[in-house]
């Protein structure tokens, strides 16, 4: 009697354990923010400006020795490459944050035609969210060190969700240098200078985005290759249309 009796209550236990993490409990509408405060924000990465002037001279330099050393093309047009000292001294000029297939990547932004950012929030826990119907929420995985995100309830047991700090204060959306910046430094070693890993996806023009490019596995990114910059955060406004939007 006593062992028809305990079968039972073991599967009651497992079933107890195997609930959906997505459960209303976990939802957007009933998760509590720990902020009563919260400062939205974009992130741009915080390189060098290249300025007007400082391309018209590259191009003039960049023609002179095209006259010498390969046949004239055409209607062509030079853009920074590997050999050039704008992609030298400022291979992320221009470049923002997105989310994509679960990673954070830095791509090349201009607000009036590219899609909105996204727009993320950090809370007095430390935790770094997205503003959003659906909110998200970012991580640094420990195994390689990749900046991350989920949907809210399923962080993964490899993810480090707390020492996300957000400083200063941006309106004027100024880099290079910025007076806001987003950093991670949990761990002495691991974020280096307040500054991120961006490397290479290949020959797309997107960088990955890491914590530090030393100190974790590769799992299939090259990081030998990776540059080390800032995350600048930008004042942002979640209901406010971006000018493409505005224009349709």
């Amino acid at each position: 009697m006593k062992a028809a009796l305990f079968i039972p209550l073991l599967a009651l236990a497992d079933a107890s354990v195997i609930l959906r993490r997505d459960d209303p409990g976990s939802s957007a509408q009933s998760y509590h923010f720990k902020t009563q405060q919260p400062h939205f924000f974009n992130l741009k990465v915080d390189d060098c400006k290249w300025t007007k002037r400082q391309e018209e001279d590259e191009e003039e330099e960049l023609s002179l020795d095209d006259e010498d050393e390969t046949p004239e093309i055409e209607n062509a047009k030079i853009l920074p490459g590997k050999g050039s000292s704008k992609w030298n001294r400022c291979p992320l000029a221009g470049y923002a944050i997105r989310l994509e297939n679960g990673i954070v990547v830095a791509t090349p932004y201009q607000k009036w035609y590219d899609p909105k950012l996204a727009t993320f929030f950090v809370d007095d826990d430390t935790q770094l969210y997205t503003v959003s119907k659906d909110p998200l929420q970012l991580y640094i995985d420990s195994v390689t060190g990749a900046f991350k995100y989920t949907k809210l309830g399923w962080l993964p047991p490899s993810a480090i969700s707390t020492s996300f700090y957000h400083t200063g204060n941006n309106p004027l959306g100024l880099t290079s240098p910025s007076p806001s910046y987003l950093s991670w430094p949990s761990t002495v070693g691991i974020a280096f200078d307040g500054e991120w890993a961006f490397c290479p996806l290949g020959e797309t023009g997107q960088y990955q985005v890491f914590v530090n490019n030393a100190n974790f596995a590769q799992q299939g990114v090259r990081k030998d290759w990776c540059k080390k910059r800032p995350l600048a955060a930008v004042n942002a406004n979640p209901w406010r249309n971006t000018p493409n939007e505005a224009a349709e």
